[in-house]
């Protein structure tokens, strides 16, 4: 223990000090061979181990409750003898882990999109199979002028192409919620496909929804392009459009005018028969 040393308005008060700091010592001679057969009793081994020969019996509990048959658990293996008949047992490169892996290609593509990076490889090197549902991880994974994209779940993942063209040709065949991820990644709009909102749309296109939810699509508000593209647009929803783009379609109502001047037309036509 260092020696303390009193001066100033606590040099006449030292020896009380001393005293003070002497109680405390003793005090702690008492408290800490309590506190430490406290915390050497945690350690201790439980009672149904501590006679010796249970720690095997034990093990072999847990290992038979870590059923390599269960997608849902996991354990680890040495050899093929402790997987079932339809699994083999695959180490990664780096020998950290080994698991059973499905021989079948159902279950493996089941199973194979929830393993990390380096157990998938070994997995597909050992079973010739791919992993269908994540086809990349990386950008690094995928060819040149493609990057790769991730559904937010995980559940898919596949290489995107950056080209407009392509991007477009690709993504009327993709999931929704992957197309919302492939937008996002590259920043295109899929045309001719649907939108649930805003955020489905870049570059200055709105997307136009319909009041009764049958359809929305993200559409360009550009004078020329509105009306370029709006005369093909069912009437339901050039409406959407309309309000979307705060602007009105001259096809719709150059056949307003048509229908209303047919109308008329016929109109006049039996009031002239009837005369």
């Amino acid at each position: 223990l260092k020696c303390q040393t009193f001066s100033g308005p606590f040099a006449r008060h030292k020896k009380s000090v001393s005293i003070y700091m002497g109680q405390r010592m003793r005090h702690s001679l008492y408290i800490l061979p309590a506190l430490f057969g406290q915390i050497a009793t945690e350690f201790l081994p439980d009672d149904e181990c501590s006679q010796g020969g249970c720690a095997l019996n034990a093990l072999q509990v847990q290992q038979r409750q870590l059923s390599v048959a269960d997608p849902e658990i996991v354990s680890s293996c040495t050899n093929d003898t402790m997987c079932d008949s339809n699994r083999t047992c695959v180490f990664k490169e780096d020998r950290t882990w080994s698991q059973c892996v499905p021989l079948d290609d159902k279950t493996f593509q089941k199973e194979c999109r929830y393993w990390d990076r380096k157990m998938r490889l070994a997995a597909i090197a050992a079973t010739k199979m791919q992993c269908d549902s994540v086809k990349c991880e990386y950008d690094q994974d995928c060819e040149m002028g493609t990057i790769c994209v991730s559904k937010p779940d995980g559940s898919w993942a596949q290489c995107v192409p950056l080209a407009k063209e392509e991007f477009q040709e690709q993504c009327v065949g993709w999931e929704d919620d992957f197309r919302l991820a492939g937008i996002r990644a590259t920043h295109f709009n899929c045309p001719n496909t649907r939108c649930y909102s805003q955020d489905w749309c870049v570059h200055g296109a709105r997307c136009a929804l319909q009041e009764n939810g049958d359809w929305g699509q993200c559409i360009m508000c550009h004078e020329k392009s509105f009306q370029t593209n709006c005369y093909s647009w069912r009437s339901s929803f050039i409406s959407a459009a309309e309000a979307a783009c705060h602007r009105k379609c001259l096809f719709d109502e150059a056949f307003e005018d048509d229908k209303s001047a047919a109308k008329d037309a016929k109109g006049t036509s039996d009031t002239s028969g009837a005369s």
